[in-house]
């Protein structure tokens, strides 16, 4: 079984600028060569996929950006939003978490379309275990967004209603990569040192319109969640 340490351990030193995907000349675009980095820290053994911006390698980078200097912490947070739609989703939970005391607003909205974009990632995956991700994920987002999600229902609501009308859970040019190599099927063509063809990893395109029918009704699902909790709250005498 891997073992999955603490972000720290991983320092790989990827660059952010590096992980809106891969531009690969092959004849099939999608094609992946997934490996194992192996760490060892005090008797505990963790083994991650690596290449290509796999999932190893977005927790190299947000180890860098979380290790950064505090003096820097407003820019890196401006720059994680700016380029939202060119890394992978999970940076936009580091922007929730970093933006949970000072910017609720923009926390949430980053946390609801960073959730979205990794639903919607992990279901083109061939291998459904990928779909582990999410909560993993997720959890990067930190306490604060759990305070937030309880305690501020009436930010919830209109950025809930934001995403599910502007499209944007979809407009994300990062590759579901990063959420299929988090898989079974993609850890063991890594350790038998075997690439992964597009159709190996990736649904077809053809089935992406239905997956975000799924995610829209979701979303749909979690605002209608929101809205009824408002709903009894003010209800209340």
């Amino acid at each position: 079984m891997r073992a999955f340490l603490t972000t720290a351990f991983l320092t790989t030193g990827f660059s952010i600028l590096g992980l809106a995907g891969p531009a690969l000349a092959q004849e099939d675009p999608n094609l992946r060569t997934p490996s194992i980095y192996v760490i060892e820290h005090e008797g505990v053994r963790g083994e991650f996929v690596v290449g290509d911006a796999a999932w190893g390698d977005v927790l190299a980078t947000l180890s860098a950006v979380r290790s950064a200097d505090e003096a820097q912490a407003e820019a890196i947070s401006q720059q994680l939003w700016e380029r939202r739609d060119l890394n992978p989703p999970v940076f936009l939970f580091e922007v929730a978490r970093r933006e949970a005391a000072s910017n609720p607003e923009r926390a949430l909205e980053a946390y609801f379309l960073g959730r979205a974009r990794s639903v919607y990632d992990a279901m083109r995956c061939v291998d459904s275990t990928s779909m582990e991700v999410v909560d993993m994920a997720s959890q990067y987002a930190g306490e604060g967004i759990v305070t937030l999600l309880s305690e501020r229902l009436d930010l919830a609501e209109p950025a809930l209603e934001r995403l599910l009308n502007s499209g944007e859970a979809f407009s994300s040019q990062a590759s579901p990569w990063w959420a299929c190599s988090f898989g079974q099927a993609a850890y063991y063509a890594a350790v038998n040192n075997s690439p992964m063809a597009g159709n190996e990893w990736l649904k077809v395109e053809a089935t992406w319109s239905s997956l975000q029918d799924t995610v829209r009704r979701n979303i749909e699902g979690n605002l209608l969640i929101v809205q009824s909790a408002r709903a009894q709250a003010n209800a209340q005498p």
